[in-house]
């Protein structure tokens, strides 16, 4: 039977999502309404002469992707006023940002200390400074722009409280990855699946699968037509041991025609026998190798056998093996088809195929021998059988031998057989 890998298994709850109330400000800054009134009124301030010819020419310059030079025009210029550097600094930030990265996020963090520019420019700042800091992996600097952002503009933005999650995320605290990725669903006027996965990984990293599989049941309602859902809810079902809901989702799925690859076929066949179904998990995989889409491999015919075995059609099971033995010339493999016809009642055929296994070659010869034994003696053949109780004594089946041959030469007493 082929194995489940780790993660395979599930059930969708057909819940209902309420909205979600979160204090979204608290839980990262705390923004001060009085002071952001304050910083919205702040008076427009222009640049000086000096810097701002400077500056005129050198976004000329940009504008004509002459990033170096643009440079060069600022570079020897000082200047002494707070605003005239925040300005120049968060230029430069600017002409730097594709040249030299650091160097980009040095100028923006000047710019942005010496809080004067107007309330926009400031507030781009904080934001342009957490996002370089976040593609620079510096997590926590990131963190602590983004929430300098929220306490300077007092706004809330799901793309903010993402951004945060990612941060914690990469700093591996899984559990401050939870508030802003739900903080970020709260605040989408259309739901994205960036916030949920964000949160399914945490809970998957600190192994709380049952949180994870919360998440994953929310996903299925939220996303309905997501195949991978569906399939990610059976494995983490199937990872809590929940196999009978594990079953019911990858089941599901498969009836909404979710299911298109050979290892999601795979899948629901293992479901299949790992709650009792053989039948079911045989049919299904023999259906889908005749239409092309799994192999006709050892894998996939020892699978199937091996589950209508199971399942108690020993027919279907014996057919089966015999394909996957003329595959290989496997003489166990023949074995087992002789077992399967023997369970069918079909003697001859059994003993046409542990015949084949003793020509092919078997580890244990013993055991064809036995099953020889049982084939000729639901023939009545029983000089046939009491050979075979020889051969099973010679080839390490004693025991066995010791229980038939008795019982064999008593019916051949009274039939008056000579063995």
């Amino acid at each position: 039977m082929m194995k489940l890998n780790k993660l395979t298994s599930a059930l969708v709850v057909f819940a209902t999502i309420g909205a979600i109330s979160l204090p979204i400000n608290s839980a990262f800054a705390a923004p001060d309404p009085a002071k952001i009134a304050e910083r919205k009124a702040r008076k427009s301030q222009a640049v000086g002469e000096k810097v701002g010819k400077a500056i005129g020419k050198a976004y000329e310059l940009y504008s004509a992707d002459q990033i170096s030079e643009a440079i060069a025009v600022l570079s020897g210029i000082e200047p002494t006023a707070a605003f005239d550097k925040a300005y120049l600094y968060k230029f430069l930030g600017t002409l730097y940002a594709e040249k030299d990265p650091a160097k980009s996020l040095n100028m923006l963090t000047q710019a942005a200390k010496l809080d004067v520019l107007s309330f926009n420019d400031q507030a781009q700042l904080y934001r342009t400074i957490a996002d370089l800091n976040l593609g620079a992996k510096k997590y926590q600097e990131a963190l602590n722009n983004y929430n300098k952002w929220m306490d300077f503009t007092g706004e809330t933005n799901p793309d903010v409280y993402m951004r945060i999650a990612n941060c914690y995320y990469e700093m591996k605290q899984y559990n401050k990855v939870i508030a802003p990725a739900d903080a970020a669903i709260a605040l989408m006027k259309t739901p994205k699946k960036d916030p949920y996965i964000m949160k399914l990984g945490a809970y998957y990293e600190n192994k709380q699968i049952k949180k994870a599989i919360e998440v994953l049941e929310t996903m299925v309602v939220v996303f309905p037509d997501d195949k991978q859902w569906w399939v990610q809810l059976g494995n983490f079902y199937n990872l809590d041991e929940q196999y009978g809901k594990a079953l019911a989702a990858v089941d599901l799925a498969y009836k909404q025609g979710y299911l298109k690859t050979e290892n999601e076929i795979k899948l629901l066949a293992n479901l299949y026998n790992n709650n009792n179904i053989p039948h079911r998990a045989a049919a299904l995989l023999e259906k889908h190798m005749k239409a092309g889409l799994l192999k006709k491999d050892r894998s996939v015919l020892s699978s199937i056998a091996s589950s209508y075995n199971s399942s108690r059609d020993f027919d279907k099971a014996a057919f089966y093996y015999g394909e996957l033995a003329k595959l290989e010339n496997d003489g166990e493999t023949y074995r087992r088809q002789g077992l399967s016809y023997l369970m069918a009642g079909k003697q001859p055929e059994a003993i046409s195929a542990l015949q084949k296994a003793l020509e092919v070659g078997v580890k244990d010869k013993g055991k064809v021998h036995t099953a020889l034994i049982e084939a000729y003696f639901y023939q009545s053949k029983l000089k046939e059988a009491y050979r075979h109780v020889e051969l099973a004594r010679a080839n390490g089946q004693e025991k066995v031998a010791n229980s038939w041959g008795p019982y064999i030469r008593e019916r051949a007493s009274k039939k008056g057989i000579t063995l």
